[in-house]
């Protein structure tokens, strides 16, 4: 509906066309080559077909299945490109797609308008839509804006600010903020330079337990001394452990183990984060390299539910959001109390191999 016409048109003048095929929306030109027009919603009648380049209009309404798993391996025999159209929709699969040019600038280029910069919409008319729709839908839909509709829980956080490599990291001694979950266990990484944080490595593993975060951390980082600061739920007892607890298979895998003997608040444990992130005098002292792409998904998608101060959990995106915060909220906590973390309290022994810490 919204390029047939004009695209025949144009072919017509350039006298390239050798056949129209109006029911399959297809056009056949001279040299043999094809142009046609496809709806995404049935993408799946698409597999098998081979593209030499493929344009996805309004591709932030598209299912990221469409190209992941149909369009995608379809470009592959003839190592065929491929561009996106669309108006943002939040920061979804499209989202991820524009960023891309940051990790592999070689293959990926992002480019972003404004409607008024498009030239086909009358400065008028933008002006009279700016006081028609809410604030964020006139970013989003004449800014191209990537605009999150429910609130952000790290809402200080700034793509251009936080991602940031440091240059030299001294991986003598890692800070590691854990969740304990099956599906999937977490694990951010960080090295600390003074005030600031550096998270440089991430983990999510499906299908695992405490034991096996334990050895991949092992594996990844044989000489450094590891400060595991997790979950505190990780003092009970576990049945499927042999009787052991989180804490303890960390503690025999030679780590030290610290956290409060109970759950901070979850607002504190936010509030600490983005205290990090941007303090009250406008400093900035939480920092992810861009290769950790499950903490910056985090950051970027982890909303509170709409009206709320909530946490959405069933987003999927709080695991290392958690994982991270539990060691941020444990090393600059917000709130001060001088009450010690006995392990003892835990029904932990004092001879094993840790030192215990006191939250300021």
């Amino acid at each position: 509906m919204i390029c047939w016409k004009e695209l025949k048109s144009r072919l017509l003048d350039l006298n390239w066309i050798e056949k129209i095929n109006e029911s399959e929306l297809t056009i056949t030109l001279k040299n043999g080559s094809q142009i046609s027009l496809k709806g995404a919603e049935s993408f799946q009648n698409l597999k098998g077909i081979r593209l030499s380049y493929v344009v996805i209009d309004e591709a932030a309404m598209v299912h990221p299945d469409a190209w992941f798993e149909t369009l995608r391996p379809a470009l592959a025999d003839s190592q065929g490109g491929a561009m996106f159209i669309s108006t943002p929709l939040g920061k979804n699969w499209f989202y991820d797609l524009y960023n891309k040019q940051d990790e592999d600038p070689a293959n990926w280029k992002s480019w972003q308008f404004t409607t008024l910069e498009g030239g086909f919409v009358p400065e008028e008319e933008i002006e009279q839509a700016r006081q028609e729709m809410s604030d964020k839908q006139f970013k989003q839909e004449f800014m191209a804006s990537w605009e999150n509709f429910g609130d952000l829980v790290a809402w200080e956080f700034k793509r251009e600010t936080h991602i940031k490599e440091l240059a030299q990291p001294d991986l003598r001694h890692l800070f590691v903020g854990m969740d304990f979950n099956i599906n999937p266990g977490v694990a951010a990484i960080m090295v600390r330079d003074k005030e600031d944080l550096y998270v440089i490595d991430e983990i999510q593993m499906y299908s695992s337990n405490t034991n096996d975060m334990a050895i991949e951390l092992k594996r990844r980082y044989p000489k450094s001394k590891i400060t595991a600061m997790p979950d505190p739920s990780g003092v009970a007892r576990k049945t499927s452990a042999n009787g052991q607890t989180d804490f303890t298979i960390l503690l025999n895998a030679g780590f030290d183990v610290k956290a409060p003997r109970r759950h901070d608040p979850v607002m504190d444990r936010i509030n600490a984060l983005n205290a990090r992130l941007r303090s009250a005098d406008g400093q900035n002292h939480l920092f992810i390299s861009k290769r950790c792409k499950y903490v910056l998904e985090s950051m970027e998608k982890y909303c509170f539910k709409t009206g709320t101060r909530i946490p959405d959990k069933d987003s999927g995106f709080d695991h290392m959001f958690d994982a991270l915060s539990y060691a941020v909220a444990f090393m600059f906590p917000l709130r001060r109390t001088q009450q010690p973390y006995i392990p003892e309290r835990w029904g932990i022994k004092p001879d094993m191999r840790t030192r215990w810490g006191y939250k300021r």
